[in-house]
């Protein structure tokens, strides 16, 4: 058994001759591989400007070069035709929290992802009724602390903790994804609409911490709330999404009465895990609420990189901020006569794609053959 995700459609090749050719398709599913058009010309024997021409629609494959695309890209042949919902990648607005390193490519490859996860979405809404999307209407320029607000009051929240963050945002509307990093190299979390259903995808460098994962969800519904017409990734903008997440899950009124008079990195701790953010975040709040100096939470930053303890992470003290969504509706549509293998022909992918794309563990046992030579 592979150790590597599955690929894109691993099924074996069938006949290409099924209709006309989908240029988006072939963007793809090549930039979900990240294979470049130059490379991936050379591989099936065509120059690249002719991958160049299959994607803008100018020309399309003859059909033993329709087979070829699609063994290189792991895809059937039949993912090429015309006749399913597609989401252009190159026409898909999106807010990156990523790492300096990321470049187009990584963000094409994580947008080829995520108009995968739509489409699922869209073949189960086709047996299932999905919760509504139920947002808040942010008007442009709203600050972030007044954003919160109004997200809290629209969702009915108490002042208090938000308890089960994920499934919470679920109950709204919002799917939320975790895919591995293989997938999505350079990018640690990003959010994107897609034909009004709004999508949250994180890797395991933010699930892994459920303080870090908690405050990368807020983080991205402050996109999604104040910067869905702000595509340009500027520093403003991630901040503003910053002080949104800070504002949402932990207060103003109800932090000055909860955060100590002065730096107490054990209460800090405390209140915590009560709130599910990491003390970290409750330095910087006790700046923004003037309880300490900028000098003093430097200080503090780097007594708790001396004392951060990874194994100590209480993520199970916190059921519900891992997405479920996706995985409950698809056992809904299988009890309803729609399993794993109608969606997968619905979207042209292999049924272990779809089951990977729901978080599904395969737990079977790992057999390997060792060679005594």
């Amino acid at each position: 058994m592979r150790d590597d995700p599955p690929s894109l459609f691993d099924l074996p090749s069938t006949s290409s001759r099924h209709g006309r050719f989908e240029p988006a398709r072939l963007t793809q599913a090549r930039a979900r591989v990240g294979t470049s058009k130059t490379d991936l010309a050379a591989r099936v024997g065509v120059s690249a400007a002719a991958v160049g021409q299959y994607e803008a629609g100018v020309n399309s494959p003859r059909a033993e070069v329709v087979d070829k695309l699609a063994q290189e890209l792991k895809v059937r042949p039949d993912f090429f035709s015309v006749g399913r919902p597609l989401a252009r990648i190159d026409s898909v607005n999106a807010h990156f929290r990523s790492l300096r390193s990321a470049r187009v490519s990584d963000r094409q490859k994580a947008l080829a992802t995520a108009t995968l996860v739509w489409e699922l979405t869209f073949a189960l809404e086709r047996y299932i009724r999905l919760p509504e999307v139920d947002l808040p209407d942010v008007t442009l320029g709203t600050a972030p602390a007044e954003a919160a607000a109004m997200l809290r009051n629209h969702w009915e929240l108490a002042d208090g903790p938000v308890k089960h963050l994920v499934a919470t945002a679920e109950s709204h509307g919002i799917v939320v994804v975790v895919r591995p990093l293989g997938e999505i190299d350079a990018v640690d979390a990003f959010s994107l609409v897609v034909v009004d259903r709004p999508i949250i995808i994180t890797t395991p460098r933010r699930s892994e911490n459920v303080f870090r994962h908690r405050f990368s969800i807020a983080h991205e519904i402050g996109h999604l709330l104040m910067h869905r017409d702000q595509a340009d990734p500027s520093a403003a903008i991630e901040r503003e999404a910053d002080e949104f997440a800070a504002a949402f899950l932990t207060p103003a009124t109800p932090m000055d009465n909860t955060l100590p008079q002065r730096l107490d990195l054990a209460a800090l701790d405390r209140i915590g895990r009560t709130w599910g953010v990491s003390p970290h975040s409750l330095v910087r709040r006790m700046v923004e609420r003037g309880r300490t100096t900028e000098s003093s939470a430097r200080r503090a930053y780097q007594r708790l990189a001396v004392v951060d303890d990874p194994a100590a992470d209480p993520t199970k003290g916190y059921p519900g901020e891992m997405p479920t969504l996706l995985k409950r509706a698809a056992d809904l549509a299988a009890e309803h006569g729609a399993a794993v293998p109608a969606l997968a022909e619905a979207l042209k992918v292999s049924p272990d794609l779809i089951r990977d794309l729901l978080g599904d563990i395969d737990r079977r046992p790992v057999l390997r053959l060792v060679d005594d030579d």
